[in-house]
């Protein structure tokens, strides 16, 4: 039996033996076609009519399902992974249609949340318990939502105060986990809101705090011992506040928002035994101004400005005797964006928007020669078009980026369109289709860094340059997906995606003959990306389960070995989830599960990663009038089962860093 057909066999397995067991964590309070959303379109809608595929992940589904922040929020959707930190980047990474997190958009509220080094968000900063709703749009999106957005886009849409007579509201959660390794992570989080007749206003905070496990190891270039953490210590502060107010004649508000994160973990020294520590703290604030104006019941105008900074400081730490070196680096971005959209409702078949925004990107820091800057200018503008009594609505749409001549970067222009379709010949049948043509700007690292990677040996030992006359990379994406309901109780999606991409950015050497070696970034050669997903919901009385298989494929031209298997992508991907409210005791029971299959290594090699398989089950309890929740969750319940190792023969646990196993969580919800 070859690899391939090995591993659909095993998680065919695996999806019978969970799907029945295993849980999605809720008993939804709102109807799935009664949910508003608006990332597809910019506009407000429910999700059956929304043109383009809509996944929601709702705030019943995160308290159930015992997420602390965005990453593990969203990992249990079929077509989303999520892989965890690593020595090169301490941060969760959200990838879609193949395409990793620097090319994923994240949101808050329609505004795009400051990046890291490489581009993408550090999701494991964004805590759950200022989260409504997230709205996750997979495809290209760049039409919109401009550059970064060539995989998708994730909203995040903030918890509100509802008008009327004036109250306030509050809810608190204390959470303690245990884990098999002797470590231990604590989450505390608070919430308030209040609102009258005009006015609203909330307040989030949050602090997680695992302390790690450290361990010593023998150093072979020193001949002692050097202490690291085995399990990584992280620390997680989180605010945010925002204030509204709303009248006849629209609305205007303010936000603000704080991170700090502090985290230390191991990482692996080239050539020698693994132990050195990686610390990555960051900062991050930003804050902005919000509004709407509607000039009528048809006419509205709305916008944002925001400031939003971002702090990186990157330490590895080798100390063990005279070997000991010390590799520090820091870095610094100020980000502003404007954004104002014109929404036209012309008849009941016609509704059209338009708008312009602006957004100055700027860094330094050590790997920087001075502070770097680029200003990207963009007009964008969409037609819903509602033909034949409904049932086909049509929204063709594009969007015209300007980024003038900069520092030492020359002037370009992109121009990306868009069009989508839903045909709805009954209530119970939806047919999406979408082409989007994506772009992605080439980031300031890419075009300005120069990085000294001298903490290892060999071809670890580098120096990597930026380039400033790269090109965007290009994107012609088609995505065509199906929802069929079948009675009450049964709903089945399906599927596929196509994306090829031009002028790919990425790391070259140059010069292979001088030590420390020479690399830079360029524009080379093509890429494509394809795959599906198929799923099923059943929801009947007080039991609900889901089910869901993404296949994912992506390939890069060289032009000596042809088409090459990008590495770091899931090909197959199954999650299941059910959950069911136990009748007397009033306690729901649930349980999800999991499954990545093994991940090539690097590009054009043959070298694969441990397959991943990770289950949970939470049981919880309503007390005094519904106002406390206490719970009780297990995670890693099979304490790091995989089915087939690395290539290296390295399990689950020791290549992902996994060592902190079974963990059980015990926590309180209080809301008043």
């Amino acid at each position: 039996m070859n690899f391939i057909s090995k591993t659909i066999f095993e998680g065919t397995a695996i999806f019978l033996l969970v799907a029945p067991i295993a849980v999605f964590a809720q008993e939804s309070e709102d109807d799935e076609e009664e949910i508003i959303v608006v990332s597809a379109g910019k506009i407000e809608q429910t999700v059956d009519n929304a043109v383009e595929k809509v996944q929601v992940i709702s705030k019943s589904d995160i308290e159930q399902s015992g997420a602390k922040t965005l990453s593990e929020a969203v990992k249990n959707l079929s077509g989303v992974v999520v892989t965890g930190a690593s020595a090169a980047n301490p941060t969760d990474s959200i990838s879609m249609q193949g395409f990793d997190s620097a090319y994923v958009k994240i949101l808050v509220d329609g505004i795009a949340v400051t990046g890291d080094i490489g581009g993408a968000t550090a999701v494991f900063e964004i805590p759950v318990e200022m989260i409504e709703r997230i709205e996750v749009v997979q495809g290209a999106s760049s039409a919109l939502y401009g550059s970064d957005a060539m995989g998708g886009v994730i909203n995040i849409i903030t918890k509100k105060s509802e008008g009327g007579e004036f109250a306030i509201h509050a809810d608190a959660s204390e959470e303690v986990s245990i884990m098999k390794s002797g470590n231990w992570r604590n989450y505390t989080s608070a919430t308030a809101t209040a609102s009258g007749e005009h006015f609203s206003s909330a307040v989030t905070g949050s602090f997680d705090f695992t302390p790690g496990k450290q361990k010593s190891t023998y150093y072979a270039l020193s001949g002692g011992y050097l202490d690291y953490y085995e399990s990584p210590r992280k620390m997680v502060g989180y605010g945010r506040a925002s204030a509204n107010y709303e009248d006849d004649w629209g609305k205007i508000g303010i936000f603000g928002a704080a991170a700090s994160c502090d985290q230390k973990s191991n990482f692996t020294a080239t050539g020698f035994n693994s132990g050195a520590t990686m610390e990555y703290d960051t900062t991050r604030v930003e804050g902005g101004l919000t509004g709407e104006y509607r000039f009528d019941n048809a006419l509205s105008f709305s916008g944002f400005s925001a400031v939003k900074s971002y702090a990186l400081e990157t330490t590895y730490d080798v100390s063990a005797g005279e070997a000991s070196s010390v590799t520090d680096t820091d870095s610094l971005f100020v980000d502003f964006e404007s954004e104002a959209r014109a929404s036209w409702q012309i008849n009941d078949e016609n509704l059209f928007l338009c708008g312009i925004n602006g957004t100055l990107e700027t860094v330094n820091g050590d790997s920087f020669k001075k502070r770097q800057k680029q200003l990207l200018l963009s007009l964008f503008a969409q037609d819903t078009l509602t033909l034949f009594d409904g049932t086909l609505d049509i929204v063709p749409g594009f969007r015209a980026d300007f980024a003038p001549e900069m520092d030492d970067s020359s002037a370009y222009f992109m121009l990306t369109p868009k069009l989508s379709a839903k045909y709805a010949p009954s209530d119970t049948t939806a047919v999406r289709f979408a082409y989007g043509m994506g772009y992605k700007t080439p980031t300031l690292k890419q075009k300005y860094w120069v990085f000294y990677h001298n903490y290892a040996s060999g071809e670890g030992n580098f120096i990597l340059y930026g380039n400033p006359d790269l090109s965007s990379e290009k994107s012609q994406s088609v995505n065509a997906s199906i929802e069929q309901k079948i009675g009450d109780f049964v709903k089945l999606t399906a599927g596929g995606y196509f994306s090829y991409i031009t002028d790919m950015i990425t790391s070259v050497v140059t010069d292979d003959t001088t030590s420390p070696q020479i690399r830079t970034y360029e524009n080379v050669d093509k890429a494509i990306t394809y795959g599906g997903d198929i799923g099923v919901r059943y929801k009947y009385a007080r039991f609900e389960a889901k089910a869901g298989y993404a296949y994912t494929a992506a390939k890069a031209y060289d032009d000596d070995e042809g088409w090459q298997d990008l590495s770091l992508r899931v090909t197959h991907r199954i999650t299941a989830s059910a959950g069911y409210m136990i009748p007397v005791l009033e306690a729901k029971i649930s349980a999800s599960a999991e499954w990545n299959s093994r991940q090539l290594v690097t590009t054009g090699g043959e070298d694969y990663t441990p397959d991943y398989f990770m289950t949970s089950a939470t049981l919880s309890k309503l007390f005094w009038q519904d106002k406390i929740e206490a719970y009780i969750r297990g995670d890693n319940l099979l304490d790091n089962l995989n089915f087939q190792n690395g290539t290296d023969g390295k399990n689950q646990e020791e290549y992902f860093g996994l060592t902190d196993g079974a963990t059980l969580s015990i926590g309180v919800r209080i809301k008043l």
